[in-house]
């Protein structure tokens, strides 16, 4: 297996004028951007909304079909990180203005990611309609752990179709919770038009397109902001909150973003990172091409941090919700992969490497205030079992030793 620090890293490169040549060679860049300030669709509005109404009426379900709930409430918790801080601002032999937090969802309930949300509220929606007998859905691991667990439960025929990125332990858990998988030896785009064409006798669940997607993640706003009026914090353009998503397709990064500038306004500002190997986002807006694929301009698309190896965006994210961020930027394996050994050695949390995409981003952003609150938002790492972790663990303190050289 070829590891990143097995390739040159490479430093930031934030000058906008050279973004695409940073882009297409692979050099971690930043690109900050003022967003529009257009009022929010409406239609999409209503359908969080309604997103809000259905996990209401399900919590019952869960809470009885997932004890670790409580109420029935598929949330996680946000945390200050101090220790975190200190010690990444020392890597980046500079302080960070503000306090560094983070959203749990690697521990959120069912499926250990961010993930849930948008799945979850996929098929309890289906099930409400009660006019599909069998779901399909294609994945690169997460999405099919929400879908692939919650479907069965509900007498759903569901079928996962995983890219080559899946790790094998996803693949194996889905299929004990009895969904069936179909591997593909494909990315995760060539994956998603075999999937397609191979249901025709089911609702496909499109990533790239699903509302009901993107309405389940966005409900993930207004409870933040309970969270933290929670916590005592209460945010203002003048003491604003910085959330930092980890980005594949962008349907997920997407929502959350909607569904936080429904719930703080321009109080927040929001971040989308992906690998330097397929930033199907970062280059979709910068090209203003929905249909653009990394492919096209030489990126392999293969990452370590399997969630994010996407090499086109979501159409629907890129039309509802890419001009709500504030700031692209894009990692090389390297970082990910030191990443986690530096949130697991400071804080205790073990995560894939796709969670820590937001974690060195805010030390890149310029004029912060001292007043701010910077949110990364991690997903995926509490069902992973003990022998990937330990493996994971050796192969994170190796890369942190390699980028501190």
């Amino acid at each position: 297996m070829t590891m990143p620090w097995d390739r040159p890293a490479h430093p930031a490169t934030p000058q906008p004028l050279s973004l695409l040549d940073g882009i297409t060679h692979q050099h971690e860049i930043s690109w900050a951007r003022t967003p529009d300030s257009r009022a929010l669709d409406p239609d999409i509005a209503r359908a969080v909304d309604e997103a809000v109404a259905r996990f209401d009426r399900f919590a019952p379900w869960v809470a009885e079909h997932f004890p670790e709930t409580g109420n029935g409430v598929i949330e996680s918790d946000i945390q200050p990180v101090p220790e975190t801080q200190d010690y990444v601002a020392r890597l980046m032999e500079r302080d960070l203005p503000g306090e560094l937090w983070v959203k749990r969802d690697d521990s959120l309930p069912i499926s250990g990611s961010i993930k849930s949300r948008g799945g979850v509220h996929e098929v309890f929606r289906l099930a409400e309609e009660k006019q599909y007998e069998k779901l399909s859905v294609a994945s690169t691991g997460n999405l099919a752990l929400s879908i692939g667990t919650v479907g069965p439960l509900l007498g759903f025929d569901t079928e996962v179709h995983m890219s080559v990125d899946a790790k094998q332990w996803k693949k194996d858990l889905l299929r004990s919770r009895g969904a069936t998988v179909v591997e593909h030896s494909g990315l995760f785009t060539d994956t998603v038009a075999e999937a397609r064409e191979h249901s025709h006798d089911a609702f496909f669940i499109d990533d790239e397109n699903s509302l009901g997607l993107f309405a389940g993640y966005a409900v993930a706003g207004e409870r933040l902001k309970e969270q933290f009026a929670a916590a005592g914090k209460h945010f203002t353009e003048d003491n604003p909150l910085y959330v930092y998503l980890p980005c594949g397709v962008g349907g997920g990064p997407g929502g959350v973003t909607f569904g936080l500038k429904m719930a703080f306004g321009d109080a927040v500002s929001c971040h989308f990172v992906e690998p330097t190997a397929s930033p199907s986002m970062t280059l979709g807006v910068f090209t203003e091409n929905p249909s653009v694929s990394c492919a096209d301009y030489g990126l392999p698309g293969r990452t370590i941090a399997d969630g994010l190896a996407v090499q086109s965006p979501s159409p629907l994210a890129m039309e509802h919700a890419a001009h709500l961020v504030s700031g692209f930027h894009t990692l090389g394996d390297i970082t990910f992969l030191a990443a986690v050994n530096w949130l697991e050695r400071t804080s205790g949390i073990i995560v894939e490497p796709s969670a820590t995409a937001g974690l060195t981003i805010p030390w890149r952003l310029p004029d912060v205030p001292d007043s701010a609150t910077h949110l990364v938002w991690l997903t995926g790492g509490s069902l992973i079992p003990d022998r990937d972790k330990d493996r994971l663990r050796g192969q994170a303190a190796t890369a942190s030793l390699h980028w501190q050289r």
